[in-house]
């Protein structure tokens, strides 16, 4: 067994307000309370982290290539990831690297793992497997096939966020007694909730207040939730439909509701700071997960959190976190009916979403 002392943690864009990278810089602290951390990036966090070192990276830029630059990009970080860390074992040996993603894992760690022998643990964040048509420009999709299978197969440990992601890992060839399922947490405090709200009573109101959350984009399914939308205004159920965020299916997204008919039920609020999240989650009675692939949503943990109740799809992670008719309801994944069903319950029977996010909230704590 190896004897851990230094641990490199390698994820890019690290200053940036993604979940990955989010996920990633927790890990850093965590870690560095038992060992050496060096966390390897392009970007890090103004106010930088207790206890860890920075590395950083400058790979080349494809930005001007604008939608054909991704692929280019992940390579450069990869391989800029690749020299840098040669170095850092060369002066101060690394005993570990801890890769967030398929493209670290297979061109940083892959490499490393074979000419210096230092193994790699991989958190797999999704699975372009997994993913339905659509979801990448066709070459970042045959980009993320190249490497996602040599990164399951190379890893001497695949971190699954829940059971789905590992039943991707080992599709993908890890060998089973190599893949933990570890789930992903939050922080209430980044949201603006404390560590552990109190439920606050609510008004009883005069519609159903519905909230997404999240990118919009096509794994999302935010299409089939406005749909649902429409299908609950055709039968005259009082709501709102509040969509935050942004994202490539935006305008498709705008244009959709508007020929729905919804123009005066849906609201599209735009991306907003993190630490108001909090506050916009517990102005709803339902959060709305229509992912049609979704490895462990951080919007599920979040809004239980805020004692709100969570409808989600039965895709990826969501059937994990939900614990079906305590904190939440799960429903067909792509089915705009029957996500329309399971929202009207909440219309006719009174006190359903208050007890639900009441025990969304013990649950997430």
């Amino acid at each position: 067994m190896t004897q851990i002392s230094h641990l490199a943690v390698i994820c890019p864009a690290c200053g940036g307000t993604g979940a990955v990278a989010n996920v990633a810089l927790h890990q850093a602290r965590e870690l560095a309370r038992s060992f050496r951390v060096t966390l390897v990036s392009d970007s890090f966090p103004a106010a930088g982290l207790e206890g860890v070192t920075f590395r950083r990276l400058n790979p080349l830029r494809f930005g001007w290539l604008r939608r054909y630059g991704h692929v280019p990009g992940e390579v450069a970080f990869a391989l800029s990831a690749k020299a840098a860390i040669a170095k850092l074992h060369a002066r101060a040996s690394v005993d570990v690297l801890l890769c967030h993603g398929h493209p670290v894992a297979a061109l940083t760690a892959g490499p490393l793992k074979r000419r210096h022998g230092i193994p790699y643990v991989m958190v797999t964040h999704g699975d372009i497997f997994d993913r339905p048509k659509g979801t990448y420009d066709p070459r970042l999709t045959w980009f993320y096939q190249q490497v996602t299978r040599p990164a399951y197969r190379g890893a001497d440990v695949v971190v699954a966020l829940s059971p789905h992601m590992r039943e991707m890992a080992l599709r993908g060839g890890a060998r089973p007694e190599r893949v933990v399922v570890i789930p992903n947490g939050i922080d209430p405090a980044e949201i603006g909730l404390d560590d552990a709200p109190a439920a606050s009573p609510r008004k009883p109101r005069d519609r159903l207040e519905l909230l997404y959350v999240g990118r919009l984009s096509v794994e999302k399914g935010v299409d089939v939730l406005i749909d649902a939308a429409a299908l609950l205004k055709a039968r005259k159920l009082a709501f709102r439909l509040r969509i935050a965020g942004g994202g490539p299916e935006e305008d498709r997204l705008r244009s959709l509701a508007a020929r729905s008919g919804l123009d005066g039920d849906v609201a599209f609020l735009g991306p907003g700071p993190r630490l108001e999240l909090g506050a916009l989650y517990r102005s709803a009675d339902v959060v709305c997960v229509p992912s049609r692939s979704d490895p462990l949503p951080t919007v599920v943990l979040e809004a239980m959190a805020a004692g709100v109740a969570v409808v989600g799809a039965d895709a990826g992670g969501i059937p994990f976190m939900i614990e079906q008719g305590v904190t939440g309801l799960v429903c067909p994944a792509g089915s705009d009916v029957a996500f329309a069903e399971v929202l009207a319950q909440f219309t006719v029977e009174a006190g359903l979403a208050r007890r639900m996010g009441d025990a969304g909230q013990q649950r997430v704590v």
